[in-house]
């Protein structure tokens, strides 16, 4: 009979629990009914157990209702709620229930129902009852622990755990807590250790591998993980393989970021990245399948590692195949993109995917920094400047110090100032810029920035010498500083030290090829090194005939190439043309030279033929000193000087000349000169004259300039009769507003137009004074860096011997290099 009171046939179970659930309450009350509940309750058991719940768990209601204080099957009851996931129903069945009378294995399952339902101080309360029950048991313990940490109590977890640890220094169970703790409280390194220990216990816990080399991994520790991989082949799939393997790459990429101390080694992690990534691919990169997110992961990373790796026209390739698979990238794969259109001169591109960066990221100051040096290059200063200035008012101000000018920099703030003040120097406004960044130098003299930027500004002003001393001193302080390596190198090219400067430009261009400021001061040596054709030519007409009712005039220079750095030698041809009452003349003189320069001098000796017979071989030196930023000599010595007016020549007459004169140069915005010369011509004349002249700029806006020119020129002859234009006595003066517009420009190209207003005074021995006027109209195209051409207009009128004439002359400018 026990047998079958312990395993009931299937058919009886069905018979009994049919007759539990049509049972009355009053035979529930006799003996022979309570007999009949055992059986039934191990009938409903049994149906239980082989998961039939929706049988099992109405015969249990029914029993608890016909016998509520029997705990023994209320307690099945639960447990049999908690087999069928009902947890919140089996906490309610035990909420009115006394807990010490409540067996272990149903307080158990209450316990873990409890935590899967996050009702986590119930749970904790459970476990207890259980520990107190039992103290050396190890399960409530852990249920227990696994709670705390559940209901991030991570305090006490760690504390008892530690309890733990010291009492089951070898328990598996123990040990997998632990790595749960080091999940759930984000501390891989825990993770790592309680794995590793579990490793030890049983090398083929694949469960533990797997969840070491992902701690591993998000330890950052990824070669270690890919090795565990390899370890561990059975223990993660290929798609966390390749999630190493991306980590790994994005690494690398993160590492190339950080300036190595041997320069030669600045791409070592970048490329390493690159082949990360390949390996995780093991694809066609042309051909991928951005379907698949880990795919989009892949080729994000690859954008951002092209880029460190200057690789930028396959950068722009691959996000157009995020383009054309309709994928939106995250914010910093668009700033790569960004920088790549950038360093490619794609601006306009440039700008939109930094613009939709910042909606996206909003925060971020590198992309604003970077669409505002996109602004400077498309020429929109106005939205530059207010960009930068917005960002500036947004950044926590200089911290100062009582009783200390030295301010505390903040990085961020520095930089965005720094940008505010120089985009009034690429807008031409060089004065404001330097005094706001020597203003800025003064409170933080120790800034390099700060030092790099001044430096900038006066070589930008004129001040080579000056700027070479800046420079000098920061390469000295910062040997492996590239832009002060690159500033020096552009220096010494104004200074015209042209070996010093080739010594500093091959190791930069070798060593960083890549470099956007490098290539520019590489190509400048290039085109320092090309042939130079220069050409000026003009026709003009005139209501008189002092210098020719008609005339047409042509010079032009072909260079050579610099020979042993100083030397270049030179052709030359001048042609003037002119019709005079008593016929027209011509003159031509066609000639060879040489040109010598270094840092201070500049010399030129010519020599050529004159076309007419009477004039024979002319010769000219020329000498320019400059002897610092602000002033510089010229004197020149011509044997039968080409300057010798056209009409006298016609004569047979001709004329040595000597000239000297001196520039003081304050700034780019104002300079004065004097000149004085003296010709000596054959016909007996002895002529001298006198220059003074002082320009200033009045008005600087990035794409306008507004500068006045004030002139005094005078000249004495001693001779009355000569047949060309010979004033006994004469002085000149005049003023005038030059304005130039640039009407379009794009980096090395542009348009611009000049338009010249002048107005003076001719005063004339023996012809009193009268008034002159001059306008000049000029456009002026720049192809690139290696030609230019500028054309005009001018219309003037000039009183001479007491007539006045007007005059219009059209003139062409060339200059080329090839």
């Amino acid at each position: 009979m026990q047998y079958f009171k312990n395993i009931i046939h299937p058919i009886t179970a069905l018979v009994l629990l049919g007759a539990t659930i049509d049972q009355s309450a009053s035979a529930a009350e006799t003996p022979s009914s309570q007999s009949s509940l055992g059986e039934r309750r191990h009938a409903a058991l049994q149906i239980a157990r082989d998961g039939k719940y929706e049988i099992a768990i109405p015969a249990f209601a029914t029993m608890v209702k016909e016998a509520p204080n029997d705990v023994g099957i209320k307690a099945d009851y639960i447990v049999i709620l908690t087999w069928a996931k009902k947890e919140q129903e089996a906490l309610a069945v035990a909420a009115d229930m006394d807990t010490k009378a409540i067996p272990s294995y149903c307080l158990s399952v209450l316990a873990k129902a409890a935590r899967n339902t996050n009702q986590f101080a119930t749970a904790i309360a459970y476990y207890e009852q259980l520990i107190a029950r039992d103290p050396n048991k190890l399960d409530p313990l852990l249920g227990k622990v696994l709670t705390r940490i559940d209901a991030k109590q991570f305090t006490e977890a760690e504390s008892e755990l530690t309890k733990l640890r010291q009492q089951y220094s070898n328990n598996a169970d123990v040990y997998r807590a632990l790595s749960y703790y080091g999940q759930q409280s984000k501390q891989p390194v825990i993770v790592i250790d309680a794995n590793t220990r579990l490793l030890a216990l049983n090398h083929q816990d694949l469960e533990a591998a797997r969840a070491l080399i992902q701690a591993t991994r998000e330890a950052g520790a990824i070669p270690q993980a890919l090795a565990l991989a390899e370890q561990y082949p059975n223990a993660i799939d290929k798609s966390e393989i390749d999630k190493i393997n991306n980590d790994s790459a994005a690494q690398y990429i993160a590492w190339g970021h950080y300036s190595p101390k041997n320069p030669a080694e600045r791409f070592e992690d970048t490329d390493k990245a690159l082949v990360k990534l390949d390996e995780a691919c093991k694809c066609d990169w042309n051909k991928l399948d951005l379907n698949s997110g880990i795919n989009k992961n892949l080729a994000f990373d690859r954008i951002v590692a092209l880029r460190d790796r200057y690789r930028m026209q396959e950068v722009i390739s691959l996000y157009e195949e995020l383009l054309n698979a309709q994928i939106d990238p995250p914010a910093y794969v668009l700033n790569a993109v960004g920088d790549a259109y950038l360093y490619k001169r794609m601006p306009e591109e440039a700008i939109k995917v930094y613009s939709v960066s910042m909606q996206k990221d909003p925060d971020n100051n590198e992309t604003k920094f970077s669409k505002f040096y996109t602004l400077v290059d498309l020429e929109r200063f106005e939205e530059a400047t207010a960009l930068i200035n917005d960002l500036s008012k947004n950044t926590s101000a200089y911290r100062q110090r009582p009783k200390n000018p030295i301010i505390r920099q903040d990085s961020n703030k520095l930089d965005a100032d720094s940008k505010a003040f120089y985009v009034l120097a690429y807008g031409n406004d060089l004065d404001t810029a330097e005094q706001h960044f020597q203003a800025l130098n003064n409170i933080g003299p120790m800034n390099n920035d700060v030092r790099m930027a001044l430096g900038e500004i006066w070589r930008w002003r004129g001040w080579p010498e000056q700027a070479e001393q800046r420079f000098s001193e920061i390469s000295g302080d910062y040997p492996d500083l590239l832009q002060a390596k690159v500033d020096l190198a552009n220096t010494h090219l104004d200074l015209r030290d042209w070996q010093v400067a080739e010594s500093e430009i091959k190791p930069l261009v070798k060593e960083y090829p890549e470099n956007a400021s490098v290539q520019a001061l590489d190509r400048r040596w290039m085109l320092h090194n090309e042939r130079q054709l220069t050409v000026d030519g003009f026709g003009s007409k005139s209501s008189g005939s002092t210098f020719g009712s008609r005339t047409q005039g042509l010079n032009a220079v072909l260079y050579s190439s610099p020979i042993d750095y100083n030397y270049r030698a030179f052709v030359s041809t001048q042609y003037d043309h002119a019709t005079f009452p008593e016929g027209s003349g011509n003159v031509v003189y066609p000639g060879i030279g040489m040109e010598y320069t270094n840092r201070d001098w500049r010399l030129t000796g010519e020599i050529s033929q004159a076309s007419l017979s009477d004039i024979g071989i002319t010769a000219a030196i020329t000498a320019d000193y400059r002897l610092n930023d602000y002033w510089s000599f010229a004197a020149a010595l011509d044997a039968n000087s080409t300057q010798m007016p056209l009409r006298g020549l016609k004569t047979g007459a001709s004329g040595d000349l000597a000239s000297a004169s001196a520039v003081y140069r304050w700034s780019d915005l104002t300079s004065a000169s004097a000149g004085f010369s003296y010709m000596n011509i054959s016909d007996g004349n002895h002529r001298e004259a006198l220059n003074l002249q002082f320009d200033k700029r009045l008005i600087t806006q990035p794409h306008y300039k507004l500068t006045t020119h004030l002139r005094v020129d005078a000249s004495r002859n001693d001779k009355n009769d000569a047949i060309y234009f010979n004033p006994e006595r004469d002085l000149d003066t005049s003023a005038v507003l030059d304005n130039e517009w640039i009407l379009w420009r794009r980096y090395d190209r542009s348009f611009s137009h000049r338009l010249q207003l002048g107005a003076g005074d001719y005063w004339q021995k023996n012809f009193g004074s009268d008034l002159t006027w001059m306008m000049s109209y000029e456009q002026q195209f720049k192809w690139d860096d290696r030609f230019e051409i500028d054309y005009g207009i001018t219309r003037s009128r000039h009183p001479y011997d007491g007539t006045n004439e007007l005059s219009t002359q059209f003139f062409s400018r060339l200059n080329l290099l090839f």
